[in-house]
């Protein structure tokens, strides 16, 4: 039997537990002995319970307590709210309750209706019971008296609109007008009802901060941190910034917990000044909520008046008006629909037009179409506000003059003008870098190091663009823009689609269960940048498919309309839950796909909320990551490295794991300075696991969602330990492609962890220690030097690279390399001096033949070939592809399946559709399903499409694109494409060339047409035919090549060593162990003296421990240990027999 151990993991003691008892919930067997049965059937509660009593009893209690006290504490504050409000609250608000009760400080992200106000005035009065002072800060006196009204019939210490003991609800005005008198008030709580007046104003946030009780030297270190932050884009300052943040971040971190607690309510803007900024590093979150974009929307578009449109549809409407407008016209409107008899309200500040709305005596809203507007973002009425005009296409309107000096738009502006300029300079800037830029021309400041050279280099560009607008007499239109002359001026003009997603959204709230139908409709004041917007939109929502207004029914729209607001719409479904994966940059990506999240941080971890609306079922989701694995074998000084052998029973320890912050290495043992460079700046992946705990906690599912691999099951399953005490509700979810399709359909689809394939990765680890650690002693005895090691699977991929360097050596004589147009002949020579000035080249016949498409690609051929065609090293493609994965472009990297779903054959219908290709496309589905799919993109755009997204919007990702990332990507998209068009025909040329008395024969493709050529055309060689006179190139080489990257990768996945996750990680150990390198100009891989002699000394004493039968064989069992075809516990018998014997047999004869 195989039990794993995870030391730190009692949620009692700290110390080590037990696999079967961490994912039974349970502290250790030295804290709660005997059997475990009696807990299983047991609800989390009545188990928390029963263990708390028994630890009291035998006088064990320790951590155990906290648990127990938080479920108590929750509980308390559950059973008040059912005492004050007489319902059971939503799931969603036990989650704000049991966050609450606990002191924490967050933004509550929700829609309308969803119970914030009612949470809060519970919690108040709930504070106010054990007299604590409650600050409740609301947007209007209107509210306020609302609030009051209500806290009243449950309180009895209530203050209204002035600062007192108890409760006190006062507006923001109020705070500012009267701040000096209470300046000294410190509330234990402070609840913000309506966050925007607090993001837009810093003297606002000052008093706020104040108030909170927050040292004003904390404040001021939080000022510095977001300065400082923004300058980490200088890569020259980049590690004394960095320094100089991490002194910081410690100073605040140990004011944490001290000042008021805080919680937002609502928030619709983003905090943008340096103090709103600041205020999120001193309460561990972003002081706004999450933002969905779920609707229920009919999209329409007309070019009528908005007056015929409002006559149409009636009372209930909301009129934006396209910003370059103005004022002007927003009174024009507003007076034109007065005069037919329509009650109106103009919306440009303030919120007493809303109230006038809410109470029905206002029909008509009219506001401006811009983002940050009050009519955009601050209405959320239901049942009122049925439908939205734009006036005018939403659309932002910026000077040239100044929208030129930012990188990315620059770029998009030379394009037009055919100003040759290199995409990859550009493209590689992050965010941070290119507003550097962009603030360095705007100050006539010179910036230093790379950024000073590409800013010189943009200088010159500049000049050119401006140069070519000089021939502009009136507009340029691109794909996403145009640029317009208005007077003397240019302006760029764009569709903003985010204001229409904003803007229409207001018509479609959540109500009685369900979203009500709105209604959107465009005036088309400009056609071509309507396209714009419909491009863009189609793109961000699914289904996106406006209809001409005049062809609707308006009649049965209106009761359409009119129905989802009177009567109960199907129920929704809230849930909370806490999705874990592996990288932050997946984490990001999976939050912002849903809306714009909120974003919280639990003692240094970054937590992102986001709010998923599938159909009915509605999910608030906590996203984290545990930035790859938890835990891996111990290397303290337990059993044989790291496993204690009990009889027959294997018991592997596992370690949290400690980063250096210097040096970045990475080791599985708790000690007070790094093994590598002595630094005491360590951190450890408990501090990961804990939040992961604390927000576990709060929610009622956890989603791992890791990688959908054999690694991915281990992590999860280690969490899994790390967390059963505090949730036991979890459940493995898997997707093959960072969507919001295959997000939605992984939560539809939980699952249990596949306790085979952690079996699996266990053997698989450690055989690896056994084999890896003992051998490597071995070899730093023989050898005298500790920077030796070796390892099972890399010794046969050694083996390949000595043996052919061998060979290399022994077949050396000069290379005469012949020019033949594109093709490349070679003669192998032995003498340097013989001399070559003519080459007879004679064809000696054509052959038309069919050429099939390749599949898509697997992990192995898409390493093969960027190598070949690139020069890029396995390891870096691997990063590439991990990055482009989790950034949603691709599906998942690691696979050895070439199988298509129908998924990926619709997005290469759509996109040969698009490019008139469509007669080209065969779908094919290569195979049939597995566990995995080939490497294809997720969405039908190319590498030249994905620039552009980019170019227009910088933020959409959260990689930093290179060259090579779409290198890749355009790698990928082509090869797939191609996997789904139709065959070519293809002409074979056989030429005989001569060179001196040297007659060889040569077949190369000379021609390729039609079919999947299109869209990837292999390469094409041309050949002059006759007597050519040449001037060959004679170096000295070999009648052997060398192994290459793609030949070594190849060779593994031929032989079966390796796996797709681990066929970069063998080349690059065997190069950091210095047994290989790899040669500048031909980028062969060479075997040191260091590896020629390491490999020789393995295969002469070990050669049945690491050989390719052996290895290739040690593999497949593991492969049948994850399908549940063998059993793990003896295969590790195995395998140590095996270590043993031989290492004892070498022992015996003393030649170490």
């Amino acid at each position: 039997m195989v039990t794993s151990v995870f030391l730190k993991a009692c949620p009692n003691c700290g110390g080590p537990l037990e696999d079967y008892r961490a994912l039974a919930g349970l502290p250790c067997s030295k804290c709660l002995p005997g059997d475990i049965s009696p807990f299983k059937n047991l609800s989390i509660d009545e188990k928390i319970r029963l263990i708390y009593n028994i630890l009291v009893h035998e006088n064990k209690l320790k951590g155990y307590w906290n648990l127990y006290y938080y479920h108590q504490l929750s509980q308390e504050i559950i059973d008040y709210f059912k005492k004050i409000t007489g319902k059971e609250p939503w799931s969603l608000q036990k989650l704000w309750l049991r966050r609450l009760v606990e002191g924490s400080s967050f933004s509550m992200s929700a829609p309308t209706g969803m119970g914030k106000t009612t949470t809060i005035i519970v919690y108040s009065t709930y504070l106010q019971n054990s007299n604590k002072n409650v600050l409740y800060i609301v947007p209007t006196k209107s509210l306020m008296q609302q609030i009051c009204e209500k806290m009243e019939k449950i309180g009895d210490k209530t203050s209204c609109g002035k600062v007192g003991s108890g409760i006190s609800i006062v507006t923001v005005n109020y705070i500012n007008r009267n701040f000096e008198e209470i300046k000294e008030y410190r509330p234990d709580f402070v609840a913000v009802d309506d966050a925007d007046a607090i993001v837009k104003s810093g003297k606002t946030v000052d008093r706020l901060v104040t108030l909170m009780g927050i040292p004003q030297e904390v404040y001021e270190d939080a000022i510095k941190l977001v300065k400082l932050k923004r300058l980490l884009a200088i890569e020259e300052k980049r590690d004394e910034i960095e320094t100089k943040i991490a002194e910081i971040e410690s100073r605040i971190s140990k004011y944490y917990g001290t000042a008021s607690q805080l919680v937002v309510a609502s928030a619709t803007l983003r905090p943008k000044g340096i103090k709103q900024k600041a205020l999120k590093y001193i309460t561990g979150f972003d002081v706004s909520t999450a933002q969905i974009y779920a609707r229920n929307i009919i999209d329409a578009f007309t070019s009528s008046s908005v007056v015929d449109i409002v006559n149409k549809l009636g009372s209930g409407g909301l009129i934006l008006v396209s910003k370059e407008y103005g004022k002007d016209k927003i009174k024009e409107v507003n007076e034109s629909l007065k005069e037919l008899g329509f009650k109106t309200a103009i919306a440009l500040s303030g919120r007493k037009f809303l109230e006038k709305f809410s109470s029905g005596e206002i029909d008509i809203i009219i506001g401006s179409a811009s983002y940050y507007g009050v009519a955009v973002r601050g209405i959320d009425e239901p049942k009122r506000l049925k439908y939205v005009i734009f006036y005018g296409v939403p659309k932002s309107r910026v000077r040239l003059s100044q929208a030129i000096y930012n990188p990315y738009t620059l770029l998009k502006i030379s394009k037009l003008f055919n100003v040759n300029i290199d995409d990859n300079l550009i493209l590689s800037l992050s965010p941070s870098e290119a507003q550097l830029i962009k603030l360095a021309f705007l100050k006539s400041q010179k910036l230093t190091g790379k950024l000073g050279e590409i800013q010189k280099i943009l200088e010159g560009k500049i000049d050119e663009v401006k140069s070519a607008l000089k021939a502009v007499s009136n507009e340029v239109i691109s794909d996403t823009f145009l640029i317009r002359k208005i007077g003397k001026e240019f302006y760029i003009e764009y569709p903003d689609a985010i204001t229409y997603l904003q803007g229409s959204g207001r018509s479609s709230r959540l109500l009685n269960g369900g979203l009500t139908l709105g209604l959107a409709i465009t005036i088309i004041d400009d056609f071509k940048l309507y396209e714009m917007l419909k491009r863009k939109l189609q793109y961000m929502i699914y289904n996106f498919n406006p209809t001409n207004f005049d062809s609707l029914d308006i009649g049965k729209v209106k009761n359409e309309i009119e129905r989802s607001r009177n009567d109960k719409n199907e129920e929704l479904h809230i849930s909370t839950g806490l999705m874990i994966v592996e990288s932050p940059t997946k984490a990001r990506t999976i939050a912002k796909m849903f809306g714009a999240p909120a974003r919280r941080n639990i003692a240094g971890v970054p937590i992102y909320e986001t709010v998923i609306v599938d159909g009915n079922n509605v999910h608030i989701l906590d996203i984290v990551a545990t930035k790859g694995h938890v835990a891996d074998l111990t290397t303290e000084n337990i059993g044989y490295y790291g496993v204690e052998i009990r009889n027959e029973d294997k018991y592997p320890y596992y370690s949290p794991l400690y980063r250096c912050m210097n040096c970045k290495r990475v080791f599985s043992q708790e000690i007070d300075k790094c093994p590598y460079c002595g630094s005491t700046l360590i951190s450890s992946s408990m501090s990961t696991i804990n939040a992961i705990r604390k927000i576990a906690m709060e929610v009622e599912k956890v989603y791992i969602a890791t990688d959908p691999d054999v690694e991915g099951e281990k992590i999860a399953f280690d969490v899994a330990a790390n967390i059963s005490a505090y949730n036991p509700n979890i459940y493995r979810v898997k997707y093959h492609e960072v969507t919001k399709k295959g997000i939605l359909e992984a939560l539809a689809n939980p699952m249990n962890i596949d306790l085979n394939l952690v079996k699996s990765q266990i053997v698989r680890r450690i055989e690896d220690r056994w084999v890896g650690f003992e051998l490597s002693k071995l070899l730093q005895i023989k050898f005298s030097n500790r920077n030796f090691g070796a390892g099972r699977v890399q010794t046969p991929v050694l083996g390949w690279i000595t043996k052919r360097t061998e060979e290399y050596r022994k077949n050396m004589c000069y290379v005469a390399s012949i020019k033949l147009g594109n093709y490349t002949h070679k003669v192998f020579l032995d003498n340097k001096n013989v001399k070559i000035d003519k080459v007879i080249v004679k064809k000696m016949e054509d052959k038309d033949d069919i050429i099939l498409p390749l599949p898509p690609y697997t992990t192995d051929s898409l390493l093969i070939d960027a190598y070949n065609l690139y020069k890029l090293p396995a390891e870096r493609v691997m990063k590439i592809a991990q990055e482009l994965f989790e950034s949603g472009l691709i599906t998942y990297h690691r696979t050895d399946s070439i199988h298509v779903s129908n998924k990926g054959i619709e997005i290469a219908k759509e996109y040969l559709d698009k490019k008139g290709l469509i007669k080209s496309f065969i779908p094919r589905s290569w195979g049939n399903e597995g566990t995995h799919e080939a490497i294809r993109p997720t969405r039908p755009i190319d590498a030249e499409e994905l620039k552009k997204e980019i170019e227009d919007n910088p933020q959409a990702y959260f990689i930093k694109f290179t060259w090579a990332h779409f290198a890749i990507y355009d790698m990928i998209f082509k090869r797939f494409l191609a996997s789904q068009m139709k065959e070519a025909i293809g002409k074979y040329t056989k030429y005989q060339i001569k060179v001196l008395d040297n007659v060889s024969e040569i077949t190369v493709l000379t021609s390729i047409k039609g079919g999947f050529s299109d869209v990837l055309k292999p390469r094409i060689y041309e050949i002059p035919e006759g007597e050519i006179q040449v001037n060959p190139i004679i170096t000295k080489g070999s009648k052997v090549r060398l192994y290459t990257y793609a030949e070594v990768i190849k060779e593994m996945k031929d032989k079966n060593i390796g796996r797709p996750s681990t066929y970069a990680k063998i080349i690059q150990t065997l190069m950091r162990h210095g047994y290989i390198v790899e040669s500048k100009k031909k980028y062969a891989l060479i075997a040191t003296k260091k590896g020629i002699n390491v490999y020789n000394y393995l295969n002469s004493k070990f050669s049945s421990l690491v050989s390719e039968s052996t290895t290739a064989e040690l593999l497949e069992k593991m492969d049948m240990i994850a399908g549940g075809k063998l059993n793990a516990d003896n295969v590790l018998t195995e395998i140590l027999g095996q270590i043993k014997s031989l290492v004892t047999s070498l022992n015996s004869e003393q030649q170490i």
